[in-house]
């Protein structure tokens, strides 16, 4: 969800090119940097802010409820994917141990991000908790237990609560890339998969109890299988893309399409429309196995099927994606921490406008896209990026 590293090109405009005859990518005429990924980063990056700007609009009909997945877990898979392939770059120029270093060190920036937020928006609820939804409808605690859980992972606001998982895998990472740089991915995709099945057998198990919910939403267990995946598949990128090109794609391509529309006519049944699974105890399993706080399989392989096909489809199409959405997406995907971070004071702000949340769906969509254009806008001004982390 959040860029973990500071990687080129961050705010720089983007040279025109002369582009072949096609709409596919083109990595010759493209450059280094793929564009794509920034491109992917972006638009989950628009989806999430929308997410959370709550209210019936053009942009949350297409975003919410049509099927088992979310921005989010781009977000986590993209960051990993982004890190393998970045750090080995690192790796092989500076060595394992300075590369290590720096991963720690933004580890250390993020955990301060975290604890800012949290405890300043948890202090605030005290005094005015009208200021503070969606992250705290009232105040957790007292000002002492606030400071508290907010340095020791034990506070998990809506909005804000994602950063801690960022920090965690962060933490894990030098480990991960020890046992990548040893080539040694099975058993580390091994340790993953282990994780992941006792989240699953035994929910929570290995979280903290939060102070203002039932239990923590990104949880490592379950959400570090996403990362560790991203982190493996960006570490081999170079060999992946060989085998790729091997690979014959119309069954792949016709089996990632069967799981799409299968996940989204059964979220049709399911969440629109809330008619299966019928029996209340089978309901009640299926709920279980789809909650996205424990990230089944059934939400993995729709995952699999929907990120795979959107990758393909800008792939294919991605002049007129870009000459289209490019240049709006590419500078929010390549900035996603700093538009994270501004995202969570534009929905407390949103959350304070008197009937916005249920006023009119064409109006709603206009400020929803207000508060897009203005991210991008402080973006493209570098506004404050000395001081908020990109």
């Amino acid at each position: 969800m959040i860029k973990l590293i500071d990687t080129p090109s961050n705010t720089t405009t983007i040279n025109s090119k002369v582009r072949e005859n096609t709409w596919c990518y083109n990595p010759i005429t493209e450059g280094k940097r793929d564009l794509r990924i920034d491109f992917l980063r972006g638009l989950a990056i628009v989806s999430m802010v929308v997410n959370h700007l709550e209210c019936k609009s053009v942009f949350n009909n297409i975003t919410q409820g049509h099927i088992y997945a979310s921005s989010a877990e781009g977000f986590v898979f993209l960051s990993g994917f982004v890190l393998g392939f970045v750090t080995l770059q690192r790796i092989d120029k500076i060595g394992l141990k300075p590369a290590m270093l720096k991963l720690l060190e933004r580890a250390r920036v993020l955990y301060v991000t975290s604890f800012v937020l949290m405890a300043g928006f948890g202090l605030l609820s005290i005094m005015a908790p009208w200021m503070t939804r969606p992250s705290f409808d009232q105040a957790p605690g007292a000002w002492w237990q606030i400071i508290m859980a907010a340095g020791t992972f034990h506070l998990a606001p809506a909005t804000i609560d994602i950063l801690q998982l960022y920090v965690v895998c962060l933490l894990a990472s030098p480990g991960i890339f020890w046992l990548l740089r040893r080539g040694l991915w099975a058993p580390l995709l091994t340790v993953s998969w282990t994780l992941w099945g006792i989240q699953q057998l035994h929910p929570y198990s290995f979280s903290f109890q939060p102070l203002d919910r039932a239990h923590p939403y990104f949880v490592f267990c379950t959400w570090q299988i996403l990362y560790v995946h991203g982190v493996t598949a960006g570490y081999y990128k170079d060999q992946l893309a060989k085998f790729w090109r091997k690979l014959s794609k119309a069954p792949f391509l016709v089996g990632m399409v069967v799981i799409v529309i299968g996940a989204l006519v059964t979220a049709h049944y399911d969440l629109q429309l809330g008619t299966w699974p019928t029996k209340v105890q089978d309901r009640a399993l299926w709920l279980q196995i789809t909650d996205r706080s424990t990230n089944g399989i059934v939400r993995l392989v729709t995952l699999l099927g929907l990120f795979s096909l959107i990758f393909l489809l800008v792939d294919a199409f991605w002049q007129p994606l870009y000459k289209s959405l490019g240049k709006l997406l590419i500078p929010l995907g390549q900035n996603s921490l700093y538009v994270y971070i501004l995202h969570v004071f534009f929905t407390a702000i949103w959350f304070t406008i008197p009937g916005l949340t249920q006023g009119h769906i064409v109006l709603v969509s206009l400020a929803q896209m207000a508060v897009i254009g203005l991210c991008w806008f402080l973006v493209k001004r570098e506004f404050l990026f000395k001081i908020i982390p990109r």
